[in-house]
């Protein structure tokens, strides 16, 4: 349901100016200046008219407590709640989930809220569900290790869709309960949760845990990544020099409508373990002008970094006429290497 405006919208922000951070990115790794005895920092995406955010922050005034809310109209009532309990412990910010990264810095979230977020029922605009794995992976970029996130929601088919979500992000499930009021009120209401609870709705609750990422094999990844085009994969038989020494070798034809328009072949923990070699790279000229060479680039070192690689290595010509330039934009290095001067190759590297 959308909310009606609010009259005099912006005087009333201006009037909560304590609570309200216009510019989030300038506190970005500086967050607990706002409360240098804080015990934990916690983060609640979507806070609607702030029920659940002013009552939350008011039982812990230890701990530093962020809102984030697109909906100006919403997030003035939230400020408004906090200004007359005279909470000095909380602070808003009128901005989107998908932007955390620009607000905060590595690691500086102890604990993150999600209640109620919008279903997305729809199974093409399932991307956009806070709980979608790339959404739960975002959110490890600000996400201690060991940090929660605490997910509610009355939707049950996006909760028991969520339960399959946080595994493959890296959380690790606690907690998981179809009907968390069963036994009468626990914890802290949000105002639609009221409404579902009088109403006799179950609310689904479950806490995920930030523990190592799983490895993904690099060809789900880039499945994935390459959707709309056809990805046939073939294991190569390693060289007799690489007998028992590196992982797998891998080829990668990209099809479209039955014509190949790029190859890759790769070679894992090679030449060192956790780095991926690519060891051919091929792109139609007609492909790279739609950009191909780089999606596939770009979607390269996603799928590396999923599947638990350090790094990505190759070698390329050097000079105008090669791929060293390319290479170069998508944040490629050069390695010193007298073999690869001495037979005009480059060999580059890319951390993951």
């Amino acid at each position: 349901m959308r909310m009606r405006k609010k009259p005099n919208l912006v005087p009333r922000m201006e009037a909560c100016g304590q609570y309200w951070i216009k510019e989030p990115e300038r506190l970005k790794g500086k967050w607990r200046s706002l409360k240098p005895d804080a015990v934990r920092l916690r983060l609640e995406l979507g806070c609607g008219k702030g029920r659940f955010t002013a009552e939350t922050a008011a039982q812990h005034p230890e701990d530093l407590y962020v809102a984030v809310e697109r909906a100006a109209d919403a997030m003035v009532v939230a400020m408004e709640r906090c200004r007359a309990l005279g909470l000095t412990n909380v602070f808003f910010i009128d901005g989107d989930a998908a932007e955390l990264d620009h607000c905060f810095a590595n690691d500086e979230v102890d604990l993150l809220y999600i209640n109620f977020c919008d279903p997305w029922p729809s199974v093409k605009h399932s991307r956009r569900r806070l709980t979608h794995e790339g959404f739960l992976r975002s959110y490890r970029k600000v996400l201690r290790e060991g940090g929660e996130i605490r997910f509610k929601t009355d939707n049950r088919a996006l909760f028991e869709w969520s339960l399959f979500q946080f595994p493959k992000a890296g959380y690790e499930l606690s907690q998981v309960t179809r009907d968390l009021h069963a036994n009468g009120v626990q914890g802290v209401m949000t105002d639609y949760e009221e409404k579902f609870y009088r109403l006799g709705t179950p609310i689904n609750r479950c806490v995920g845990t930030k523990v190592k990422l799983p490895d993904v094999p690099v060809e789900e990844s880039l499945n994935r990544a390459l959707d709309g085009l056809e990805c046939v994969w073939d294991e190569l038989p390693p060289l007799p020099e690489q007998t028992g020494r590196y992982g797998r070798a891998l080829k990668l034809s990209l099809l479209e409508n039955g014509m190949e328009r790029a190859g890759l072949e790769l070679v894992e923990d090679c030449p060192r373990e956790r780095t991926l070699w690519v060891g051919a790279f091929t792109v139609e000229p007609e492909a790279r002008r739609t950009g191909l060479d780089v999606r596939l680039a770009q979607a390269l070192a996603r799928a590396a970094a999923a599947g638990g690689f350090h790094a990505v290595r190759l070698s390329c010509p050097e000079g105008e006429n090669g791929d060293h330039a390319f290479w170069l934009e998508q944040g490629y290095g050069d390695l010193p290497s007298r073999q690869g001067q001495e037979d005009g190759q480059v060999m580059m590297e890319l951390r993951v």
